[in-house]
């Protein structure tokens, strides 16, 4: 009886537990994706909206969510199983208002894969999913194979090529690229108590009126902000490394303007609290310095105050956490001017502190650091007392005034740096002015003059509509911004990242290019960080009815022929302008805006070189030089009118290739210029002639254009002989060690010194030998390009502006133009021979192109070779171009008979 009651009561137990568990399973809610996704998920969407058609009007004026860089890979991985199996009707049944999750994972060294997580909710839905298991076979084919207690699917066409594999799950649909990616959901599927990156409870990533969520881990975040080791540090993305959370977990949404993506989110401080005292008690602002950001802007660090002595005082224990001495050591010095009494340098600090990168080569950094004060004039000199406590130097350098603004020299390495905790470096020198109740801070005497020009100019971001609206409706308040300008500075960013993102997203049809603003916010509260992401585009984008199509937007006659193509200055067809252009009969002719021909006086024949601003007259303004055959001129325009000087130019000087004498230790001599034995001569203004000034060691034929490379404050000269003798002088004028090099082969073009440290010197032999020589000139590498039948001759082609070069093999009438390694990218046939000029330029928004002027046309490539322009640009000298960056337009400066053209292309 006993032993009766005994199983009546295990039988009762075992009831109620399996009536437990059965409820709990009948009342569960649907299976979180959480639980599929493998743990080592680099990224983590989810998005109702992601898979939306959009029309080709919203792709004008919008920037949707698939368009976007990540989100539109993520697309892809669906688009390639969904579209081609299903209808139109049928695939936006399955897609249309269901929250798909996506996930990013690494199947190998160099290669990433999404996979998608599709609910499955509906009878429906399984019959959809049903016809891939069983697609059209006269186009696809479907294998399966077991693996752990699940079937894995293969979708193949009928060419045997792989589109992907997938698992059928009671919920879910789980498709992926890599076959690897499904074998990991499957096991996961298995492992029930593994962990997520998210709380159990978090089990969607969207918030109401979101259109998508995105994870990130911070392994991801701290890749693609982390150069590689054997290239330069650049101080401002470790600061931006510094600011970030160690996540992100944000919910994008839609601009008020449609124009951006707006992706905000709530993070713990975590290890950030170092920072987070900085910004202690300060309130949030936003960029109100709008009408001080100049158009050729690339990138822009900005910090929101209110309280400048209480930020001043939180930096010294944010420097003392610093591993380098050398600021510890300066903050030492500065003592005086720090603490938190009426001398402080912080007692006069505002609420807004913004650096500004310049659009520059990659070899040199171009920087503006404006400080708003309540007082400028007291900040100025304390900015000044800074400078004698950190460099020990009573004398500070003469002001010297520049377009009405008194600009100062203090030489006080890295004085911005001390007084901010690091946070801006590259200032060696300090060049400073002010405007309205800004300190303006610059890193050289050519930045802040040009800084200046654009000020005058107005070619600021608070005149530019779209980028006002950005400031002032897209952009929020926060304690701290960062802004790039990726149309810009894209290229280097993407450079620094890991082989795999690169591939993943600098594909031929990257979203890449749908992202011109690439924008970070914080503000920091007691145990919060609150982030907000932007992404998008102020530049107008072009329809298909004139994008790449060739207009004519100016046209103005003139009496005589013209001798060389016309030279704009300024913006022309924005009204702010103007044109110079020389006629045969050798007269100056001034073209303003509105067709009005003014003749300046007469010069000694055509132009032969570029305009190069230079302060030549000591006025406050630049001035404009210009070779022709016979002498050197200096343009003076002022209030319209321009005035001409002149100097007669050496014996056997090129007049093709004018520079800047930037580094010279004689601040007097201001230009330099190559000469046909292949040295380079400088022109001092006071004593307004030319001096040798770099000698070559023997007799030769030079190997035009040399180059000049400024780098870490000092001028490297670098030029060749056809005879095949390098020579590289240092700023003093003596030869670098180890040059002159003597290279033992016939040379038709230059050598090319690039701006890495340490750099390395590429030329090429006339018969296709490259050669690769270190700065101390010891010969890296030599190997031999490609020779066809028809034998062409080889020379480096190098950048109008210096900054990048490309490979030329010409015959009399064809061209190829190959990339560094000498491999091709495009050949262009049919070329007059004797009248064939190509140029290579180089744009501060990445456009790149190649100009070949062949006979009475010029027509413009990408470096792929496709086309720019719909159609060739007439003209009797090779053209001149200008880009513009806030109408994304290319304006062309062509010449015909007796006219002056201006076309314009433009951009996507």
């Amino acid at each position: 009886m006993t032993q009766k009651r005994i199983w009546i009561g295990l039988s009762v137990c075992l009831l109620a537990i399996a009536g437990y568990f059965g409820y709990r399973w009948w009342t569960a809610p649907i299976r979180s994706p959480w639980e599929l996704i493998p743990s080592d998920a680099l990224i983590v969407l989810e998005s109702t909206a992601l898979q939306d058609t959009v029309s080709k009007e919203s792709r004008l004026n919008e920037l949707s969510l698939r368009t976007t860089p990540v989100f539109q890979e993520a697309v892809q991985a669906v688009d390639q199983f969904i579209w081609p199996a299903l209808d139109t009707t049928d695939a936006l049944k399955l897609l249309r208002s269901k929250p798909i999750w996506y996930s990013l994972h690494r199947t190998s060294r160099d290669k990433l894969e999404f996979a998608f997580y599709l609910p499955l909710k509906t009878a429906e839905d399984r019959a959809l999913v049903n016809r891939l298991l069983k697609p059209n076979a006269d186009r696809f084919r479907t294998l399966s194979h077991p693996y752990e207690k699940e079937r894995i699917h293969e979708f193949l066409t009928v060419g045997n090529e792989s589109l992907g594999s997938f698992v059928v799950l009671d919920d879910f649909l789980v498709g992926s690229p890599s076959t690897i990616v499904i074998e990991s959901v499957v096991r996961r599927i298995h492992q029930r108590f593994s962990e997520t990156p998210l709380q159990r409870a978090d089990v969607t990533l969207l918030q109401p009126g979101t259109i998508a969520g995105l994870y990130v881990r911070s392994s991801v975040l701290e890749s693609l902000l982390t150069s590689p080791l054997n290239t330069k540090t650049d101080w401002q993305a470790r600061y931006i490394r510094t600011f970030l959370p160690t996540e992100i977990k944000t919910q994008f949404q839609q601009s008020i303007n449609r124009t951006h993506l707006l992706g905000k989110s709530v993070e713990d401080i975590g290890t950030q609290s170092a920072v987070a005292s900085l910004f202690s008690g300060q309130i949030p602002g936003r960029i109100a310095c709008g009408n001080l950001i100049p158009d050729q802007t690339t990138s822009v660090f900005h910090i929101g105050l209110s309280d400048g002595a209480k930020f001043g005082a939180a930096l010294t224990p944010f420097i003392n956490a610093e591993q380098e001495g050398v600021f510890r050591e300066g903050r030492r010095k500065l003592r005086p001017l720090l603490q938190r009494d009426a001398t402080s340098f912080y007692q006069y600090l505002g609420n807004e502190v913004a650096l500004l990168k310049l659009d520059a080569s990659f070899s040199e950094q171009r920087m503006i650091l404006l400080v708003k004060s309540p007082n400028v004039e007291k900040l100025y000199d304390r900015y000044q007392l800074a400078a004698v406590l950190l460099s020990g130097k009573d004398q500070l350098a003469k002001t010297k005034s520049f377009l009405k603004h008194p600009v100062t020299l203090i030489d006080a390495p890295d004085l911005p740096a001390h007084l901010f905790g690091g946070l801006f470096r590259g200032f060696s020198r300090s060049w400073v002015t002010q405007e309205k109740d800004y300190l303006i801070i610059a890193n050289s005497e050519e930045v802040m003059q040009e800084y200046l020009q654009a000020l005058r100019d107005e070619t600021v971001w608070s005149v530019n509509r779209r980028q006002l609206d950005l400031l002032t409706k897209t952009l929020r308040p926060a304690n701290f911004t960062v802004f790039t300008r990726f149309g810009r500075a894209g290229e280097s960013i993407a450079a620094q990242w890991p082989t795999a993102w690169q591939q993943l997203l600098n594909h031929d049809d990257t979203a890449l290019d749908n992202i011109e603003n690439l924008v970070y916010q914080s503000s920091y509260g007691r145990d919060r960080i609150y982030s907000t992401i932007v992404l998008g585009r102020t530049s107008r984008r072009a329809s298909e009815a004139v994008f790449n199509r060739v207009f004519l937007q100016k046209n103005v006659d003139f009496n005589a022929p013209l001798a060389n193509a016309p030279l704009p200055l300024g913006d022309f067809v924005g009204g702010s302008g103007q044109i110079w252009a020389i006629d045969n009969s050798r007269q100056f002719v001034q073209i303003t805006p509105y067709n009005d021909k003014r003749v300046i006086g007469s010069i000694d024949g055509a132009i032969k070189s570029q305009l190069i601003p230079v302060n030549y007259l000591d006025n406050g303004r630049l001035q404009y030089a210009f070779t022709t055959a016979q002498s050197l001129y200096f343009a003076d325009s002022y209030n319209g009118f321009v005035r001409l000087q002149s100097v007669r130019l050496p014996k056997g000087a090129n007049p093709s290739l004018l520079s800047l004498a930037r580094g010279l230790s004689d601040r007097a001599q201001i230009l330099l210029l190559g000469h046909q034995d292949g040295s380079v001569f400088a022109f001092d203004k006071t004593q307004k002639r030319f001096i040798r000034q770099f000698s070559v060691t023997s007799t030769g034929e030079a190997c035009p254009p040399y180059q000049t490379i400024f780098r870490n404050q000092n001028l490297s000269v670098l030029s060749l002989q056809k005879e095949g003798k390098l020579n590289k002088w240092q700023q003093n004028g003596n030869q670098a060690p180890g040059f002159p090099l003597d290279l033992q082969s016939e040379f038709s073009g230059p050598a090319f010194m690039d701006g890495s440290t340490p750099a390395t010197i590429t030329t090429l032999g006339k018969q296709g030998e490259f050669i690769r020589i270190s700065e101390e000139g010891k010969i890296l590498e030599k190997s031999q390009l490609y020779r066809p039948v028809r034998r062409g001759t080889f020379h480096l082609l190098i950048e109008e502006g210096q900054k990048d070069y490309l490979v030329l093999r010409t015959t009399d009438t064809e061209t190829a133009i190959l990339d560094h390694n000498g491999k091709s990218l495009f050949e262009v046939r049919g070329l007059v021979p004797g009248r064939t000029t190509i140029r290579y330029h180089i744009f501060g928004s990445g456009l790149k192109l190649v100009s070949v002027k062949s006979g009475n046309f010029t027509s413009l490539y990408h470096l792929n070779g496709r086309p720019f322009g719909d159609r060739p640009i007439p003209g009797l000298y090779p053209v001149n171009l200008q880009y513009s960056p806030s109408r994304n337009k290319l304006f062309i400066y062509s010449s015909t008979e007796k006219a002056v053209q201006v076309w314009s292309i433009k951009l996507r």
